[in-house]
Order: structure tokens, then sequence, then C-alpha cells
């Protein structure tokens, strides 16, 4: 699962010669068309990112059946113009097609406005995954959020302090390797205390790694209430300071502070 970042042709594409399914938040660049039998772009007309065309118009897709209300199988055409991060080799090992499923659901949350959420994904078969079941598996991919926010700011992953290549891979295994061990801890815990490993405090089994002696047994964790609907403001609680940023290596500033006039 992904956001909408990750909702193109070549990761679909990619992730499927794998036999990895895949279930993205469609690109808002991507246009969608529901009615049956509509009609698409050419595929030498075809922009913008994934499978559909930038701006308005016809979707780039072409309609393969329908599934239900906001639910059916399209096809994407491999895109003409080469993703940046792919050489021209890696996007000719590609399909020239691919069969996408396209759903869309309402989405309802108390304190917020309902919306509109269209995903796309290879589970194709709606016997084994209706449409429900759909929305619901893309729903919970926000939960990985709470994962990016233990490693980011519990265990200060934000910032890395390696400067080569090497140091960053040395740095981003230890990180995994003591995420996983914090983790371990917290599935054993929950399996004592009866509950998901999700509900017991990551910041709580850190802090017991962190003062806990070689043997010791592992004590009862703090267990986080169930708030399904929980949602917060996208706002900074702490004010950060105001000073400039360093933009450019330190040696540079130096310099630049070493020749400016002094004032008289």
């Amino acid at each position: 699962m992904g956001d909408r970042g990750f909702c193109s042709f070549a990761h679909l594409a990619l992730l499927h010669l794998r036999g990895v399914m895949a279930c993205f938040h469609m690109h808002q660049r991507v246009i969608v068309d529901f009615r049956p039998h509509r009609p698409h772009k050419a595929r030498g007309k075809a922009r913008g990112k994934g499978g559909g065309a930038a701006g308005k118009g016809l979707p780039s897709s072409r309609f393969v059946r329908r599934l239900g209300r906001w639910d059916q199988v399209v096809e994407w055409a491999r895109p003409l113009t080469r993703p940046k991060w792919m050489t021209a080799g890696q996007l000719a090992s590609l399909p020239e097609a691919l069969p996408v499923r396209e759903v869309r659901y309402l989405l309802k949350e108390k304190g917020m406005r309902a919306r509109h959420v269209t995903v796309a994904t290879t589970l194709l078969d709606p016997g084994l995954y209706p449409r429900d079941d759909v929305a619901e598996l893309y729903h919970a991919r926000w939960r990985v959020e709470t994962h990016f926010a233990q490693l980011k700011t519990t265990l200060k992953m934000r910032k890395l302090k390696s400067t080569t290549e090497a140091g960053v891979r040395k740095e981003l295994a230890a990180y995994c390797l003591v995420y996983n061990l914090v983790h371990a801890m917290m599935t054993e815990a929950a399996g004592r205390q009866g509950v998901t490993p999700d509900r017991v405090s990551f910041l709580d089994a850190v802090r017991w790694l962190l003062s806990a002696s070689p043997g010791e047994e592992l004590p009862v964790l703090l267990i986080n209430p169930h708030r399904p609907d929980r949602h917060e403001p996208r706002v900074v609680k702490d004010r950060e300071d105001t000073y400039t940023k360093m933009t450019r290596p330190r040696e540079e500033l130096r310099k630049t502070l070493k020749n400016k006039p002094r004032a008289a």
C-alpha cells in the first residue's frame, strides 16, 4: 500500500512482475471515469503520471469491465515518456499494458468533511477482494504514519549524520535493528497482556529497553487506548527557532563569515 506519490504505471508494473499486489491512492492528475465503455485518449497523446492524462479531457486508461458502482477494471498503457528514476532498458522491460482495478469510496470521519477517495489496485477479483474490503485496506494504510513517527520522532531518525552512502546504509540498518527489537518486545508484552501489539506503547517499550538490566523480566507495559476515529490538526506543537538554516557546508559558511566586513 502507498500514497499517491507511488501511483504510476511503472510502480504497479514493477510490483506486478515480482508477484506483489498493490493498492495506491490515485494521483490527482489521473483522470478516472466510471462510465462503462467511455472513450479514452490514444496512447500517443497520453501525458501525466501513471495511467492518466494531465488536465481536463479523456482518461488514457481503456475500459475493460464494470464490477459495480465506482468499481471497474481498466487497462493502463506503458507510458512513452521514461520516468527520471528509470533507465530506458528498465522501461522497455515492463509490459505494454497492465490491468488495473479502480475503486472509489466515500470517506466519512467524525469532525472531517466527507470526501471521495479513489484507489488503483492490482487486486482484480471482486469475489476475493470486495470493494468495501479494498476501501478498508487502503484506509488502514494511515496506520503506517504511526510507524514513521516512531522511527523519525521517537528514535530520532529524522536527520541522519553520515555523509557517505555506506555510512547512511549503516545508520539505517541500526535503526531497523532497534525498531524491530522494540516491536519484538511489544509483541511479547501484547501476548501477555491480551491486546494486539499496536496497542502497546512504543515509547514505554523503548524506555524499558534503555533502563533494563541483562536478564530482567519484561514488565507490564503501558497500553494505549483504542482510538479508531482519532484525527489531529496538521500543525507543529512547539515553535521552532528562528535561526538561519544551514543550507551550505560549514566550511563555506566559515569563509563567508571570515570575509564579511566588520561594521565601523
